[in-house]
């Protein structure tokens, strides 16, 4: 399907690309939120931002993680992204539906994005 001429990435590199850049991005847009958050805003230890502060971590550990073990650092970012809405939901206001995409959205996609592209090599090894 795809050609293995010199310079030419296949379909799973190509997926994996993205999937590590679009996670850097947006790991690096939520870490760039929480700092700000810590050095602008008094900082109150709540139950609140102890748990968006691990939901983070645990999001940018599975987008590294997912840089060598796709597999598992892709299964590991959608359960952290799942984990990260269902907190949204329940510690958002009024607008719940836009806090549960906003927050877990990304990371979902990743994480899809980083087990198609660790299906496709193992798929593409096999034959």
């Amino acid at each position: 399907m795809f050609s293995k001429r010199r310079g030419v990435l296949s379909r799973s590199n190509r997926i994996r690309w993205v999937a590590r850049g679009v996670g850097m991005s947006i790991g690096a847009l939520w870490l760039f939120i929480a700092v700000c958050e810590a050095a602008f805003e008094t900082p109150s230890w709540t139950f609140e931002a102890q748990m968006m502060a691990g939901l983070i971590a645990g999001c940018l550990v599975s987008i590294v993680l997912a840089w060598w073990r796709e597999g598992l650092g892709g299964m590991l970012l959608v359960i952290c992204s799942i984990a990260h809405s269902t907190f949204a939901f329940f510690s958002a206001g009024h607008n719940k539906a836009l806090a549960v995409v906003i927050s877990g959205g990304p990371f979902l996609v990743i994480g899809i994005l980083f087990l198609i592209s660790w299906r496709s090599a193992t798929r593409s090894r096999t034959e």
